[in-house]
């Protein structure tokens, strides 16, 4: 019996990419609202107390409300209103039951009429009978809530930020009483709001060491809360660091059972910008005691435990320092800029390294060619740090189809694609996922996808070579048997 020809195998091997696909995708359908809006006044805030923490380079605010059905009706949906000049700079919002043993309820940003003055985020509780109660707590994050004042200091001078706000939650609801307090990273306020107390009451705001509280209040009605502006003063001895994009691509290889991890950073310091031109005499000298500064001196990423191959490049070339330590328990890779990065500066690097593929990705029991990968969405610097935008690529093999994915944080937008490399026929499936407005509390948070990769797509890339290996001996053994003789 004769066996298949190098021609053959070239035309099966053909065939049967052809066939490789990328999955359809279907996006979620949206929430939407009718431009007359208004959320029913079916509940009632008995009791509702506002944290706002702003040691770190963005507003982090944790409410805790006593929410009340004062309707007839079982009731399943909370809104929470967002001014319009403020819902494009939210980074998440969270939502749970603080007393009961659930997780994490469902919110949605819901689509609204455009010229609304305020925009909504819809959470789907658990059912709550009338004249029921539930404690339910909000998170919520703000990015670039704050602003430094004044906008430039000298190399030693220190930095303060500026904040505006409301001494008043913004809720769709009629709240009985609240209260608002805030926390900074450290007891120096120079300045902020101050009210006339109520007879018999004490000063509002209260302060002790860092924290400020105002309130609390008594029956605050839904029209009051825009008002009453609220504005601080504080000292930030840290860096502002943001990312304007971060692209983070993570390539699997089933073959070399290696995960590479690649990503480009492009931020800015926020802070304080330089009044007069940066002195290196006067940083060597104040470097020396090692005080807090409003310039990046250095950032440390957490590779995770195993990783290896590390590498670091700015945008010309390797011209800072750099330094890879490893353990059984942390690999941490520490940047130290050539420059220290003030107020207004930018730069420019990427950072790579390796994994071993098995310790993110599984198979199902019953499915062999079904594979689960689960890799961190986000890692980032150890410091304090926020993202404007994110592009997350995940590689697969060659050959893989049917992927979905569940991602921790909510996705802007998607796209999937073949990604072509090294030894490649028709290109590997890529898909590709855009956020905006990340906080640092992403890091860590674990992004699933899930696909399959038949086992004849693991020897896709060998048959390949095979197939064009012989097909050039092939072409070699036709060639020497052409007469290439000039006739006697």
């Amino acid at each position: 019996m004769r066996g298949p020809t190098p021609w053959g195998l070239l035309l099966f091997t053909f065939a049967t990419l052809c066939t490789a696909s990328l999955p359809s995708t279907s996006p979620a359908t949206p929430l939407v609202l009718p431009p007359d809006f208004t959320p029913p006044q079916v509940f009632n805030n008995t009791n509702l107390l506002r944290t706002i923490d702003l040691t770190r380079p963005y507003s982090r605010e944790v409410i805790a409300v006593i929410v009340e059905n004062g309707s007839n009706q079982t009731q399943t949906e909370y809104y929470v209103p967002f001014a319009k000049e403020v819902v494009d700079r939210v980074s998440y919002v969270e939502a749970r039951d603080k007393a009961g043993p659930g997780g994490d309820f469902i919110v949605r940003k819901v689509e609204f009429d455009e010229k609304s003055p305020v925009q909504y985020y819809r959470i789907d509780m658990a059912p709550l009978a009338p004249s029921s109660q539930i404690t339910l707590q909000l998170t919520i994050g703000l990015l670039h809530t704050a602003t430094p004042r004044p906008a430039t200091v000298s190399q030693v001078d220190k930095q303060f930020l500026f904040y505006r706000g409301s001494r008043y939650f913004h809720s769709a609801y009629p709240t009985l009483k609240q209260k608002t307090k805030l926390r900074f990273p450290n007891p120096e306020v120079p300045e902020y709001t101050k009210f006339t107390p109520k007879a018999g009451s004490t000063d509002d705001p209260a302060k002790a060491g860092s924290f400020i509280t105002y309130g609390p209040y008594e029956l605050v009605k839904v029209e009051e809360k825009g008002g009453e502006p609220i504005e601080l003063m504080y000292e930030y001895t840290a860096p502002v660091i943001t990312a304007n994009t971060l692209e983070r691509d993570i390539e699997v290889s089933h073959w070399g059972g290696n995960m590479a991890v690649e990503e480009r950073y492009t931020i800015t310091n926020k802070g304080a910008k330089l009044k007069d031109q940066f002195s290196r005499v006067t940083w060597a000298a104040t470097s020396y005691y090692n005080p807090p500064t409003h310039a990046i001196k250095s950032l440390t990423f957490d590779l995770g435990v195993g990783a290896s191959d590390p590498y670091y490049t700015d945008e010309i070339g390797n011209i800072s320092t750099s330094r890879f330590r490893s353990n059984s328990y942390e690999a941490l890779l520490e940047l130290k800029p050539r420059f220290p990065i003030f107020g207004g500066w930018n730069a420019s690097f990427v950072i790579g390294w390796n994994h071993e593929l098995g310790k993110f990705l599984r198979t199902d029991k019953k499915d062999a060619e079904q594979y689960v990968l689960k890799v961190p969405f986000l890692e980032g610097p150890k410091e304090p740090i926020v993202y404007d935008e994110v592009e997350v690529t995940v590689i697969l093999p060659e050959g893989a189809t049917d992927v979905s994915y569940i991602s921790p944080i909510d996705i802007d937008s998607e796209e999937r694609y073949l990604h072509k490399t090294f030894m490649d026929t028709l290109g590997r499936t890529a898909l590709k996922l855009k956020v905006r407005n990340v906080a640092d509390e992403a890091h860590g948070k674990e992004l699933i996808v899930m696909y399959r990769y038949p086992k004849f797509a693991g020897l896709r890339k060998p048959l390949v070579f095979f197939t064009g290996l012989m097909s050039l001996f092939l072409v070699s053994w036709l060639i020497g048997k052409v007469d290439t003789r000039i006739a006697k």
